[in-house]
């Protein structure tokens, strides 16, 4: 596939293990497994998703259950095997490897795989193979960011992914998430904020706050949070004594214990998300990323509804409106960032005009001085959140790196130069439409 090879800039840093060397990766991809030249680099042992031999991972489409047998199908075939490309490790995001494919290592796949994943994201990442990305400008981009902010406050980065549908923002942010585990961050990942809204989870009124309380919503996120930073958390202490609920937690307690209490019982999940948010906010030995896909699900009105059937507003309910709270910055991480990303996957929960308009985007219907808007909506919107732009289109060589990924995974048969231009044409480099013009392709010669 030499016109792929072509458009690359330069070889990437092979990755396969932390302590990596610089080599350079000869790819080709014309119907065999892709061959890797002499790197250098000794693998871990155990810890890559390629491993042949006992053990080794078949791709779903490979065996079937029947009648309590397993049968082969007729479209088997093995995982592609992409142990050569670079992982995704925070010293492998660097200049060098921009427009590079790379893969996701286990232990941080298994942390995303945790915390959920978007479903397009989920089915893409989880056949195939290894879950492969592509390292885009953009992810360096935003990994600056938040390398920048793991010092100061979250109040300082409070950060939106905007850009048009396909554009990439959700990966992108998956990316983010991936480098803050790997940089031992302590990471709350929520895939899916509109189903914090659509009355799927309980809730109950509490006449002392004058809120409704999430208490299943706030139980889940506290058991994903202790289930994938166990080694963060234990470094976080109590700086004074704590009561959740009348659990008492003495001064220098581990906060990990205060998490457990609330990921263990329901009834003290709302009070535990909030105390745990708020030693969070007074500590600074390890920084902390907040980041929420669909987070414009908390600009818009819920499907939740009061006792008299008024729907209710996310600032209403208790986790949603803690985590508002973080986003505008009147509640605050001692250390880290706040990362959100607008989608339009979801149609039963589209973007505002409101959140658009408070951030100076174009919105989908005119916005006038007479246009009326929830007035709280308005100001959370207008409380400082940076849009970042996820250009529309990758350059040459990202989707370059996203072809390759596709055609040695077997999505894209026909690994012809005019398949490849072609989508790169037509698409104007949007990654998903380059994705469905592949797939096209593909059907089209099978």
């Amino acid at each position: 596939m030499s016109g792929l090879i072509s458009l690359r800039a330069a070889a990437p840093i092979a990755s396969g293990s932390r302590a990596f060397s610089v080599s350079a990766v000869v790819a080709k991809v014309k119907g065999e497994k892709a061959k890797k030249a002499a790197t250098g680099v000794r693998k871990k042992q155990g810890t890559g998703f390629g491993a042949k031999g006992k053990g080794a991972a078949r791709g779903p489409a490979a065996l079937i259950k029947a009648g309590g047998l397993t049968l082969r199908t007729t479209m088997a075939q093995e995982p592609a095997d992409l142990s050569d490309l670079v992982q995704l490790y925070p010293e492998a995001l660097v200049p060098l490897n921009a427009g590079a494919a790379a893969t996701f290592p286990r232990a941080t796949y298994e942390h995303l795989k945790a915390f959920g994943l978007p479903k397009r994201i989920a089915g893409e990442l989880g056949t195939g193979g290894l879950p492969a990305s592509v390292i885009r400008q953009a992810t360096l981009d935003l990994v600056g960011s938040l390398n920048a902010a793991k010092r100061a406050s979250s109040a300082d980065t409070r950060l939106l992914l905007t850009g048009p549908r396909g554009a990439g923002k959700s990966m992108l942010m998956l990316q983010a998430v991936a480098y803050a585990i790997e940089a031992g961050w302590i990471v709350l990942y929520a895939p899916q904020a509109s189903k914090w809204l659509d009355s799927s989870l309980q809730y109950q009124y509490d006449a002392d706050s004058k809120s409704f309380h999430q208490t299943e919503l706030s139980q889940g996120l506290l058991a994903k949070l202790a289930a994938v930073n166990k080694a963060a958390l234990a470094k976080v202490t109590l700086p004074e004594a704590l009561s959740v609920g009348g659990e008492e937690f003495a001064a220098g307690a581990k906060l990990a214990d205060v998490v457990a209490l609330g990921a263990k019982e329901q009834r003290l999940a709302v009070p535990a998300f909030a105390a745990v948010v708020d030693v969070l906010s007074k500590q600074t030995a390890v920084p902390v990323l907040l980041a929420v896909d669909e987070m414009h699900a908390l600009f818009r009105t819920s499907e939740y509804r009061a006792p008299d059937y008024t729907r209710l507003e996310p600032y209403h309910l208790s986790a949603s409106a803690l985590v508002l709270d973080l986003f505008t910055g009147r509640k605050a991480f001692g250390a880290g960032a706040v990362l959100g990303a607008l989608s339009s996957s979801n149609t039963q929960c589209p973007v505002s005009d409101t959140l658009l308009h408070a951030l100076g985007l174009p919105t989908t219907h005119p916005v006038h001085p007479y246009t009326a808007h929830d007035e709280v909506h308005l100001a959370n919107a207008s409380s400082g959140i940076k849009p970042v732009e996820v250009p529309l289109g990758m350059t040459g060589a990202e989707a370059a790196a996203m072809f390759e990924v596709w055609t040695r995974k077997g999505w894209a048969t026909n690994s012809a130069d005019d398949v490849f231009l072609g989508a790169l044409n037509a698409s104007a480099g949007n990654p998903g439409e380059m994705a469905r013009g592949w797939l096209n392709s593909h059907q089209a010669h099978v």
